[in-house]
């Protein structure tokens, strides 16, 4: 008796699937653990560990890198190299830990000759870093040269918390504007794009990459540069003067908007997003 075709095909598809699953069970099988989670506050947290955590903040959330380098010139902020060592010089009875403490939370406070006032508060949007992160990427900061000392109690209790002490993150500024009508001003009626590079958009070396603006510089920053670009200083590696101060009198309230708009849409993550002004 003839079988029918698809009957063997059938019984060879079960042979073969028969065949796979035998040999799925015959391999041992590991069982995933996920990675447990490393408490700063919990009190068992070594100085390695806490070093560590700090130097993932600051070439993660903490964004440093876009600004900062460690043992390279000619960064739009400070070369952090020897920090740790340094910061204890740098103001009279004042500790390295105090230092970087307050450089973090007070950026305005300790500027460095040629650099301008442009780093924000790096427990406030558009950063964010919580008490336990301040703690550690002060850690990591004095193990650049210097001896690793600053502890939880270090960091103001308040750090990171909404202003006024009530707990948890500050809201992020959310602009009314259009950000599509603003990406057509910055390549158009703004001139942006003849200066800044965005993303995938633009090229032009005369003016910083804005390609993560959003998340480096507050909303505060980036209206005040747009407006008035002469007062908010000039980032470092770019000469001055170089951005036209009448956009506030050209662009429309409700293009100033758009573009704002699009502008806090750049945390380069994106093919049309980067960083600053």
């Amino acid at each position: 008796m003839r079988v029918p075709i698809p009957v063997k095909v059938s019984a060879f598809a079960l042979l073969v699937i028969g065949a796979y699953t035998y040999v799925a069970n015959s391999i041992p099988q590991i069982q995933s653990v996920p990675p447990q989670e490393l408490s700063l506050e919990a009190g068992s947290v070594t100085r390695e560990q806490l070093v560590k955590a700090g130097e993932g903040i600051f070439k993660g959330k903490g964004t440093c890198e876009v600004c900062h380098a460690i043992g390279q010139k000619g960064t739009r902020a400070p070369d952090l190299a020897g920090i740790g060592a340094a910061a204890g010089k740098r103001k009279p009875g004042v500790t390295a830990n105090a230092y970087l403490i307050e450089s973090l939370l007070e950026p305005g406070a300790h500027l460095v000759e040629g650099y301008p006032n442009i780093m924000p508060r790096a427990d406030r949007p558009p950063i964010g870093l919580n008490r336990s992160e301040l703690w550690a990427v002060t850690a990591f900061l004095e193990s650049l040269g210097g001896t690793v000392a600053v502890k939880l109690e270090d960091i103001p209790k308040d750090a990171g918390a909404v202003a006024g002490g009530a707990g948890g993150p500050v809201a992020e500024l959310k602009m009314p504007g259009d950000p599509k009508a603003g990406q057509a001003i910055f390549m158009g009626k703004g001139a942006c794009i003849a200066c800044h590079k965005a993303g995938a958009i633009g090229a032009s070396p005369l003016g910083p990459d804005l390609s993560q603006i959003a998340r480096i510089q507050t909303a505060d920053y980036i209206m005040a540069k747009i407006l008035n670009p002469t007062a908010m200083g000039t980032v470092a590696g770019f000469p001055p003067n170089l951005m036209p101060p009448t956009l506030g009198q050209t662009l429309t309230a409700r293009e100033f908007v758009d573009l704002m708009s699009f502008l806090l849409t750049l945390k380069g993550e994106a093919p049309a997003s980067t960083a600053k002004k």
